[in-house]
């Protein structure tokens, strides 16, 4: 771990301390609810969806032959999958702290465009997707302000597991006034080796419990960029993660 990733991931604590202080403080202003008692360790294993964009993503193409008209596909929200187990530990009445180990397909969508390759050829670009899959680590704080309801803030660290760019092309060819389709080739490009290996979030959110099962939903706040060379676009991870889950008291 270099010098410089250590002064940053340094910077970000103080922002982390104070989401949990406020989380505490709601806590400490509310009376205390009936939660699991003192002590008590529970495994929450959960699946669920996790809306996903790039912050920054911009893909330039060309709308005519000559150059003189550029168009621009920004990256857009995606849902994908996410699933994990999370280890939640009652500290007090209506405190509980929270570390989970989660698989979390991310990324982002793009709408299809034609770049204009000469006065009669186009190539059509369908289903863009830029993939990056990580093992997400979050480490929470929950504060419990009524029965089965909580908030919780805390740190995440995003381990990089892929990152592919996909696409299928296919080639629009004139022939004197009809334009004709050609065929479909499928692109598949990995260039994981370009991106930070590890992400950095704050997550916030709110979870609600009844009968063992247990609703989850939070933001996550990107806050490192995802190209490792400082001259590449300053791109972040946009993170909502909505799961379901079953808690086992062990």
């Amino acid at each position: 771990m270099n010098r410089l990733f250590v002064a940053r991931l340094k910077k970000l604590f103080p922002h982390v301390r104070r989401m949990m202080a406020v989380v505490l403080c709601t806590v400490v202003m509310q009376p205390v609810m009936a939660q699991e008692s003192t002590g008590t360790f529970s495994l929450i294993p959960k699946i669920g969806l996790s809306l996903a964009n790039i912050s920054g993503y911009n893909l330039y193409y060309s709308r005519d032959a000559n150059f003189l008209s550029e168009g621009v596909a920004k990256g857009k929200f995606n849902s994908r999958f996410m699933g994990g187990v999370e280890a939640e530990y009652q500290a007090f009445p209506n405190v509980s702290f929270s570390l989970g180990v989660l698989y979390s397909r991310q990324g982002c969508r793009l709408s299809d465009f034609e770049i204009a390759v000469d006065s009669k050829t186009r190539d059509l670009l369908e289903d863009i997707r830029h993939s990056l899959d990580y093992i997400n680590v979050p480490f929470t704080v929950n504060g419990y302000i009524a029965e089965g309801l909580a908030v919780k803030a805390g740190l995440q660290l995003g381990f990089l597991v892929s990152s592919k760019f996909s696409y299928s092309s296919t080639s629009i060819n004139k022939k004197g006034d009809v334009w004709e389709y050609g065929d479909e080739f499928k692109l598949d490009n990995d260039d994981k080796k370009m991106r930070n290996t590890l992400d950095v979030s704050i997550p916030i959110g709110v979870s609600y419990e009844y009968l063992n099962v247990v609703i989850d939903a939070r933001y996550h706040f990107g806050l490192t960029k995802l190209y490792k060379d400082d001259y590449m676009p300053k791109e972040r991870n946009q993170l909502i993660s909505l799961s379901v889950g079953y808690k086992f008291n062990l």
